[in-house]
């Protein structure tokens, strides 16, 4: 049975134009829930190995590989085991939302200085955790971000909605932004998004058919960063790893994919598909 399915026609029309000029081919993709199932321990999270195989197979055949995180590049360097994997010789690596950026060609990481307004609200946000009804909510420093998870705690979805409007409150009266996602609530200092990450990408190799794989609400600009490329006549695909947590994710899908495994089965795919 398959793991994932074509729900529009663009799905098919990005397949046949990179075997068509594979070199004119831009791959990005989120990590977490994407190419790494979720885990409740975020530092517990591992790169799918059929996943990383798939793009090593794809690596010298395509444009450019690019993973799109919310994380940091040195988190996503070291879960991912990047260092020297098979194909992705070429890897791009933009952390924080693209703030951060990391080169597998040279080895070269730029990471902008981490600002200060971050960590000045982290005892406020340790006191709203503390004051949540719901128990077993963690804080995870991000440098430049703070992850506030609820996926442990006794009640998720509960500690969520009882912290988003109160985190929300705190990011804007100090000029942060805060980023919703499955399970997860983040503040950090930098509106800068993934779509416009994409974009840059895009147009910096100036791509010919453009895919971006995600899963959840931090993802959504790169979805509608593929429709804006659409429209200057680039073929594009969005890859959705579907989740019961963010169905709306899944309206933006071109392909449909169960997790993980089903983008590391339509990575292989494509691979197929440029033999």
């Amino acid at each position: 049975m398959s793991t994932w399915r074509s729900v529009t026609p663009h799905a098919t029309e990005f397949l046949n134009a990179a075997a068509a000029s594979s070199e004119g081919v831009l791959l990005a993709l989120d990590f977490d829930g994407t190419l790494a199932p979720i885990v409740e321990d975020p530092l517990d999270s591992r790169f799918y190995e059929p996943a990383a195989e798939a793009l090593g197979d794809l690596g010298p055949r395509v444009g450019k590989i690019a993973i799109i995180t919310g994380r940091g590049v040195a988190v996503v360097r070291d879960l991912g085991q990047l260092q020297g994997r098979r194909g992705l010789d070429n890897l791009v690596v933009l952390g924080q939302y693209g703030v951060e950026r990391w080169d597998a060609a040279t080895g070269e990481e730029t990471s902008p200085e981490v600002p200060s307004e971050v960590q000045a609200v982290r005892a406020e946000v340790d006191r709203l955790v503390a004051e949540c009804p719901y128990r077993g909510v963690t804080v995870e420093d991000k440098g430049r971000a703070l992850g506030i998870h609820t996926r442990r705690s006794d009640d998720p979805d509960g500690a969520f909605r009882d912290l988003k409007p109160k985190l929300r409150t705190l990011a804007e009266e100090r000029g942060l932004v805060l980023e919703p996602g499955r399970n997860v609530l983040e503040i950090r200092a930098s509106s800068t998004t993934k779509g416009q990450a994409l974009l840059e990408l895009a147009d910096g190799m100036g791509a010919t058919a453009v895919a971006f794989c995600g899963d959840d609400l931090g993802d959504l600009p790169a979805f509608e960063a593929l429709a804006e490329l659409r429209g200057r006549g680039v073929v594009t695909c969005a890859v959705v790893s579907g989740s019961d947590e963010q169905p709306e994710v899944a309206r933006h899908a071109d392909v449909l994919a169960e997790g993980p495994q089903g983008v590391a089965d339509w990575l292989a795919e494509l691979a197929n598909r440029l033999n």
